[in-house]
């Protein structure tokens, strides 16, 4: 009679400071539930800039699964009856479900090892108790719960439930979860046994921020539902602690992935570059000649200018000629040298709306002495009308001043001046695009070696460097387009092609 008196007074003691102290757990709750969704929010925006990290989108489900979980135990530790205890313990299971599936998957993705038959079973074990929960009442592992009783939690009485009857399929639920330890250390081991500094972190940090507070939280939740422990049955702490970890370590990749990223925009700069000065040392003899022939014509104006001078009444209107070719000359001149001095500087992309059919003329301009010496013709077939491109002037000069010199030594072996050719062209492509190809008359490549000849260091010149390419592609990458070769329509030579964006301010 007193035990159960006390019993009844403790419980309305429980309702009675309800209203004074329950603020604390729903408090504490709501804000580990907003943690996780803003953690969710900002690492399912990082994702869906890159894609190709699924680790921040199994960042995003874990959260979104505690933040549920979390809203579940706040239901749970308030129920008024066992009916109500058990409702909430049945919705637990789908926000459970996504947390630990997440998790499994971001150690898999952030480690790049565990076994995958693993992983393939505790994601079917939880699919199946996740149905199976929703095809049972009150749930996939509880037979029955034998009323609820209140403890003292943070301050406050918190609903516990009694008596739990567990089905014998209870353990198969364990069971994944144990499945899920041992997939998580093992996944760590084999990352540890690689060796390395970086890897033996990563092995430590999946290890402890991963599976150790799943280990604790399994043995702590068996613990409470075989009566060990009277506390509320609770999940969300172990979970905050792995999204915080996840999180750190994500963003830590994500600082040395920028900081990467922003060395090798570097050398791809330098490498650029290098590529522009190799190019223009190929093209010294003919550079000389362009410079020379509008310096030759400065010279003998400015002596014919001179004899003019000496008359005793000189020809005005000759001389105003005379100085009109000297300006015309001295830009000439001036523009050869200027090209020369905008492809050896260094720098990075400035995207502008270009002209594409100024952009080609400037560097046949550039090619057509060397042509002339090469006795190679040089075609040009730039539609008409063509909009203007988003890209950087002096890059790409560099990716078609490459890929015409390219074309030019692959047809020396051609005997026949006739057949020495070198197209071209840019037209307008679907979505946004246009294209530029370069074709040669040479003798082309064989089939299996095309794509390779964009591979670093790989030649088919006894004096190449194999970079030319590559550089190039990774200039048109870098300006959101394609390069690509393919053998040329004639069957004979090789054509390079590649995509720029059309510009979004074009000018008519």
């Amino acid at each position: 009679m007193g035990a159960t008196a006390l019993k009844k007074s403790g419980t309305r003691k429980g309702k009675d400071s309800t209203d004074v102290s329950m603020s604390l757990v729903t408090t504490l709750w709501s804000m580990q539930a907003a943690a996780a969704l803003t953690l969710a929010v900002l690492y399912g925006g990082v994702w869906t800039v890159d894609r190709r990290n699924l680790a921040n989108l199994t960042l995003c489900i874990v959260a979104l699964g505690m933040a549920g979980v979390a809203r579940a135990e706040v239901g749970m530790m308030h129920a008024a009856t066992a009916a109500e205890y058990g409702e909430w313990v049945r919705l637990c299971y789908l926000p459970v479900f996504f947390a630990v599936v997440g998790q499994v998957l971001f150690v898999h993705l952030y480690l790049g090892t565990g076994r995958r038959g693993l992983l393939v079973t505790i994601v079917g074990i939880r699919l199946l108790v996740l149905v199976g929960n929703f095809l049972t009442y009150p749930s996939f592992a509880w037979r029955g719960i034998g009323g609820l009783d209140h403890v003292q939690f943070l301050g406050e009485w918190v609903s516990v439930p009694g008596t739990v009857v567990l089905r014998p399929w209870h353990w198969l639920s364990v069971a994944s979860c144990v499945l899920m330890v041992v997939f998580i250390a093992d996944a760590a081991l084999q990352l540890w046994r690689r060796g390395g500094v970086e890897e033996r972190r990563k092995a430590l940090v999946a290890a402890g921020g991963v599976g150790l507070p799943l280990a604790v939280t399994i043995v702590y939740a068996q613990a409470v539902l075989l009566g060990a422990l009277r506390l509320p049955l609770l999940v969300t702490p172990s979970f905050l602690i792995t999204i915080i970890v996840m999180a750190v370590e994500l963003s830590r990749s994500l600082l040395l992935y920028r900081q990467t990223r922003q060395e090798l925009e570097e050398l791809r700069s330098e490498l650029a570059r290098a590529g522009r000065v190799t190019a223009l040392g190929q093209l010294a003899s003919a550079l000389a000649h362009e410079l020379s022939q509008p310096l030759g014509a400065i010279l003998r104006n400015a002596e014919a200018a001179e004899i003019h001078l000496n008359n005793a009444s000189p020809d005005l209107q000759e001389l105003r000629e005379i100085v009109s070719d000297i300006r015309k000359d001295d830009r000439r001149a001036g523009d050869v040298i200027e090209q020369m001095r905008a492809l050896i500087k260094r720098r990075t992309l400035e995207m502008h709306p270009l002209p594409l059919n100024e952009l080609v003329q400037d560097v046949i301009l550039l090619v057509h002495s060397d042509a002339m010496a090469r006795h190679v013709v040089l075609d040009c077939a730039v539609a008409p009308g063509l909009p203007m491109v988003a890209g950087d002037r002096v890059h790409l000069s560099q990716v078609l001043l490459n890929l015409i010199m390219n074309g030019m030594d692959a047809i020396q072996s051609s005997p026949a001046s006739s057949s020495k050719r070198v197209v071209i062209e840019a037209r307008s492509r679907e979505e946004g695009k246009v294209e530029v190809a370069v074709t040669d008359s040479g003798p082309g490549v064989a089939p299996e070696i095309i794509n390779k000849v964009f591979d670093p260091f790989y030649t088919t010149k006894s004096s190449g460097l194999g970079m030319g390419l590559p550089i190039s592609r990774t200039i048109i990458e870098a300006h959101g387009g394609r390069l690509w070769a393919e053998r040329a329509p004639s069957g004979r030579g090789l054509t390079f092609r590649f995509t720029l964006a059309e510009a979004q301010s074009a000018m008519p």
